[in-house]
């Protein structure tokens, strides 16, 4: 027995219904192109994951989602486009993944918010360097927000026992499946909201085609009814976890992406050797990077593992 077996409990909450129930589904952790991707190492080098908006949704009617929502990063300019190309679509609405920062060291964890305006969106930039502030006005407006990847920071730090307390005293909402993390990842997240009463949602993460492999089962016959029955805790996470070889071959699907864009823009002889040089490197040490990457990942839930026995219950 690993210690992270040991030391998480693996077992799913007892209200956690894997078995398929009848309901609405949606993919609600999704980003289309219109997410602008960072290394905190390498801030100049941007990218951005593989489908369009519309992409991104055709595929998941296809996948079998009834509502369909996009959360790029810090914006709602997918969600936009989307609708100045097909119009209101009563199965879409708007979302958006918030970097937003804890008061008391600036740790920078990731937010899913939904049903915003342009407006909306402008008070939860300007409140994102507070996150408890941010919530504060979301819960005012009534709107589902969510802590996503409870594991992950944007500094890869531990959050220390007060930081996981006061954010499970701040969240009605918590990501039970995110398709991209492993499974005990997402089983810290089970044990640490174990006896809260938090509602779990779930979605795939996605930055390439994986859209409606992970989904949040609920109930709605429009979307302002199935954001009300998330928002009561009528919903259960379902759908594939993350694995070390999802993570590398979504890796490498999205900088091969990437590097086929920029060949197709270059001018010049030199711009497009430096793309085919750049494609053999990355595809030659992304899996090494990577196995550096899960062995550090490992390190850290062991970390949050350890502040667990300090929070106090609800």
């Amino acid at each position: 027995m690993s210690l992270l077996d040991s030391e998480i409990d693996l077992q799913p909450p007892s209200g956690m219904d894997w078995t398929g129930s009848r309901g609405v589904k949606i993919d609600m952790h999704c980003h289309s192109t219109y997410s602008l991707e960072t290394l905190s190492l390498l801030p100049t080098l941007s990218w951005n994951p593989v489908l369009t908006p519309g992409e991104l949704y055709d595929l998941a009617k296809a996948r079998g989602m009834d509502y369909v929502t996009i959360t790029d990063h810090d914006t709602i300019d997918g969600c936009k486009a989307l609708v100045d190309e097909r119009g209101d679509l009563p199965d879409f609405f708007f979302g958006e993944e918030v970097s937003a920062a804890l008061p008391d060291n600036g740790t920078v964890v990731h937010v899913n918010v939904f049903d915003i305006n342009e407006e909306q969106h402008a008070e939860v930039r300007r409140l994102r360097s507070n996150l408890f502030e941010m919530v504060d006005y979301l819960r005012r407006l009534g709107k589902v927000c969510s802590i996503n990847h409870l594991t992950w920071t944007e500094q890869h730090r531990v959050l220390t026992s007060a930081q996981i307390d006061a954010i499970l005293h701040a969240f009605d909402v918590f990501e039970g499946i995110n398709g991209t993390r492993s499974y005990a990842h997402n089983a810290f997240v089970w044990q640490a909201t174990r006896g809260w009463g938090k509602t779990l949602i779930a979605g795939s993460d996605t930055h390439t085609d994986r859209v409606g492999s992970t989904y949040t089962l609920t109930k709605g016959r429009n979307r302002q009814e199935v954001l009300e029955n998330i928002r009561a805790g009528l919903a259960t996470p379902h759908g594939a976890f993350g694995t070390p070889e999802k993570l590398r071959d979504d890796v490498w699907a999205v900088l091969q992406c990437n590097i086929e864009r920029r060949m197709a823009e270059a001018t010049g002889h030199w711009e497009r050797l430096v793309c085919r040089t750049l494609r053999r490197i990355g595809k030659t040490l992304h899996p090494l990077v990577l196995l550096g990457y899960h062995k550090h990942q490992d390190v850290l839930i062991r970390g949050f593992v350890r502040s667990l026995p300090t929070l106090t219950t609800a």
